[in-house]
């Protein structure tokens, strides 16, 4: 395993006008879920271990196919404590002190913080008894994403193939090796690209598959390089803690933990019928996995498996007016980022979080598939009616579309085709003037219950943390 150069930090400059663009940056974010597992594909992930052996991933089969398999580059980009990062760049002061982003729980925190034990996702009552010092800030999505996609502009003119979440990206760098060399070369330019252009470190790791990228980066955090070799991932995993392997969560480690299962070495004692008995499917991943082998691809996928929205509340609330509110002005956001990628959504999902940490949630299919906002709204307002059925006050909510189509003009009953008509002209003349002056230009509906409950800025209501892990 090699460790690259790290480039020498400066100071950051202020972000560039594209960095920073008004509009509808917080809309465009439209990548699924942060991916923490790196997932191998249930139906293509057949790899052998002998060297004459040949490594299957999709329509690998030839031995020209196999070659490039065992050959294969795979560049994992993370950008370090992404949102605490853009806030002590945004403010000064708040370089050098523990930061944490996040309303109820923390979304990021800085390295600062982390030396005292803090994490994402502890609470923030706990995270004040063991930092008493640290700066909690809200979060400003909408900017985040903008750093974000200037990000993996960088990182798409080093590889045509790259896949994106919200704060890391998976570039496929095989048959590459002329166009850029020493691929731990292009890497430290990468990160001196991204330092200099928005000012903000990102941590590198390189490998012979997408796992091990990943896993190899994680080991020189923050702002590091790293590169493992095929023949190195078996000394490199077999040692390690059983939760760092791709697909463990806390759940499996503790079944695994139970099996006095501690290491990923340890894991390969168990056959590949006993892991599918015990996780399903995703057993023989892990199968797979604790042994270095990860086909998934790298996939730039041009249509996003969902487009989520969601916030916590400011206080959890009980009142119909404000959750309804909150719910539209959700789904109009979710629709917007839908008409922007010209795709209609077939499934509408809402979720709820209540003040005691118990959830819930429901999907349905519309009739149509859409991206309409009083369509999406109507059967959303009904999946809610549904799910809220117990007297708690809510500390959450959110609102995802999936299973996409690419977007045709609304088809309306006989009696409904000039009704369809004016909702779609409605959206549009909506869009261009969010396009112009920003999403909360226009707040209409039950959404307007949220003025004066909510802070807000140019680009509409400011959502709240948990809106930022989607």
């Amino acid at each position: 395993m090699e460790h690259g150069p790290r480039p020498s930090r400066s100071e950051p400059p202020t972000p560039s006008a594209s960095a920073a663009a008004p509009g509808s940056a917080q809309d465009a974010w439209t990548h699924p879920v942060t991916n923490h597992t790196a997932p191998v594909d249930a139906g293509s992930c057949a790899a052998v271990e002998g060297a004459g052996d040949v490594a299957t991933a999709r329509g690998m089969t030839t031995a020209g196919d196999a070659e490039t398999a065992r050959d294969r580059t795979v560049l994992h980009v993370d950008i370090d404590a992404f949102f605490a990062a853009i806030e002590q760049q945004r403010d000064p002061r708040l370089q050098g002190r523990p930061v944490i982003v996040g309303a109820g729980v923390i979304a990021s925190c800085s390295y600062e913080a982390r030396r005292f034990g803090l994490r994402a996702g502890m609470s923030l009552s706990e995270a004040k008894r063991l930092c008493p010092t640290a700066v909690i800030v809200a979060g400003h999505a909408q900017i985040y994403r903008c750093y974000a996609e200037r990000v993996f502009e960088r990182c798409r003119e080093l590889s045509p193939d790259v896949e994106t979440y919200l704060d890391e990206a998976y570039l496929e760098l095989t048959g590459t090796g002329r166009v850029h060399g020493d691929f731990a070369v292009a890497a430290a330019k990468l990160k001196r690209a991204i330092l200099d252009d928005v000012g903000l470190t990102v941590t590198c790791g390189i490998g012979p598959n997408r796992m091990l990228a990943k896993l190899v980066g994680k080991t020189t955090k923050p702002d590091g390089l790293a590169r493992i070799h095929a023949h190195e991932a078996e000394a490199f995993l077999v040692g390690r803690p059983i939760e760092q392997l791709a697909g463990v969560g806390h759940a499996h480690a503790k079944t695994l933990r139970g099996m006095n299962l501690t290491t990923i070495g340890e894991l390969r004692v168990l056959p590949v019928g006993t892991l599918e008995a015990l996780f399903g499917a995703p057993g023989r991943l892990l199968h797979e996995r604790c042994r270095g082998r990860d086909t998934a691809p790298v996939i730039a996928r041009e249509m996003p498996l969902s487009i989520s929205r969601e916030t916590s509340f400011r206080e959890d609330t009980a009142d119909r007016r404000e959750i309804e509110g909150m719910l539209e002005y959700l789904a109009g956001r979710a629709c917007r980022a839908a008409r922007e990628l010209s795709l209609a959504a077939r499934t509408v999902s809402v979720r709820l979080r209540y003040s005691d940490g118990e959830s819930a949630e429901q999907a349905r299919s519309l009739t149509q598939a859409s991206a309409v906002d009083p369509i999406v709204l109507e059967l959303a307002l009904a999946l809610h009616e549904r799910l809220y059925t117990r007297r708690v006050s809510l500390h959450a909510i959110g609102l995802s579309l999936s299973h996409f189509a690419h977007d045709a003009a609304e088809q309306g009953s006989l009696f409904d085709e000039r009704e369809a008509g004016r909702r779609a002209a409605l959206c549009e003349a909506l869009d261009r003037v969010r396009n112009s002056f920003g999403h909360g230009a226009v707040v209409s509906g039950r959404a307007l219950h949220l003025k004066g409950r909510v802070d807000e800025d140019r680009y509409g209501f400011l959502l709240r943390t948990s809106s930022l892990t989607r």
